[in-house]
């Protein structure tokens, strides 16, 4: 399993687009066992899961371009060093320089090169351990790219062409508008940004990113690689199992592969924390029966679904295991205790 790790700001621009076509950022995040907190604070997570996190906004929204918008809204002011480095030099390629050097800073088994080939540059992406989960992330590290290199040149700047190593799963028009480029799909392992190399050597454009520096004190080393805690991969776990409910909840080897390990890696950290997959997922169903069944008007086979179970009968039997009692008595005694207390 890839050993690849990040820090979730990388996912800044995911929970504002999110809320603004009416999804909830928190529900999404939790399918890749990530949290809002986790991309506003910048915490090191294994790139897996950010991986699945823009799978899942992407399919949740129904548009596969999703990398573009992200790429092409992203805030170098919240990246930190390599956001100031993107704002260092004298010219865009010294200022390419500068954030390849920092690139370390925010994800590792990375590799990020800019190449000169008589008159033309090619910027090279590479991530390495990824498999092909990794497409939504190269595509939008190919629009951020392009689109602070027209921060750095002007708006007019394009690049000459625009590769990328997976399959297009979208409408290749709209990455050709977007870019506006020829755009290649299938080609290589490494996404590559073609560009005339004269271009980068020129004067940067007046007031580039004049939005300022981000507040705070920033962590400057290196990512390297990550190894989830018990108690980290336990509160992952959770939130994958309870997010996943209605569906039917994940399997551990689902899990797993969200969390970029094996299956035996997490039972094995669940074990370090007193607890198994089945307990975990008996115990999230249990939590969240508990909550939904107070809340007056929803129906004991209503509940019963969003737990993912297949019947109300099923419900119940785990329901009586748990409290010792059926949902309808439970309900019965907690609407009880709410009228006694108004």
């Amino acid at each position: 399993m890839s050993r690849a790790a990040a820090r979730a700001i990388l996912l800044h621009m995911l929970p504002g687009h999110l809320a603004a076509v009416g999804e909830n950022p928190e529900r999404v995040l939790n399918r890749a066992g990530l949290s809002v907190e986790d991309v506003q604070t910048g915490r090191i997570v294994p790139r897996a899961q950010i991986h699945h996190a823009l799978e899942v906004a992407a399919r949740h929204l129904g548009v596969a371009e999703i990398g573009l918008s992200l790429g092409g809204s992203a805030d170098a002011a919240k990246l930190g060093p390599i956001g100031h480095a993107l704002a260092a030099g004298r010219s865009a390629e010294a200022c390419l320089q500068a954030h390849i050097a920092a690139m370390p800073t925010l994800q590792s088994h990375v590799t990020l090169q800019l190449l000169k080939q008589g008159p033309d540059a090619v910027m090279v992406h590479g991530l390495i351990g990824d498999d092909e989960t990794a497409w939504l992330l190269y595509e939008g590290a190919a629009a951020f790219h392009v689109f602070m290199l027209r921060q750095l040149l002007g708006a007019d700047w394009t690049p000459d062409k625009v590769v990328f190593p997976h399959a297009c799963k979208g409408r290749r028009t709209v990455y050709e508008d977007w870019f506006q480029a020829p755009v290649t799909f299938g080609s290589g392992s490494r996404v590559r940004i073609h560009m005339q190399r004269a271009s980068l050597a020129g004067a940067l454009r007046a007031g580039a990113f004049a939005g300022g520096s981000p507040g705070g004190r920033e962590d400057t080393s290196n990512v390297g690689t990550i190894r989830l805690g018990a108690s980290d991969t336990r509160r992952a776990v959770e939130r994958i199992i309870r997010s996943s409910l209605p569906e039917g909840p994940v399997t551990l080897p689902q899990a797993a592969g969200i969390l970029g390990q094996s299956a035996r890696t997490i039972q094995r950290r669940l074990a370090d924390d007193g607890t198994d997959y089945e307990t975990l997922v008996d115990d999230c169903r249990k939590v969240t029966a508990r909550e939904l069944l107070a809340r007056p008007g929803a129906s004991v086979t209503a509940v019963a679904m969003e737990l993912g179970y297949s019947d109300a009968a099923h419900f119940n039997r785990a329901f009586r295991r748990w409290e010792g009692g059926s949902p309808q008595d439970f309900r019965r005694t907690v609407s009880g205790k709410s009228d006694a207390r108004e």
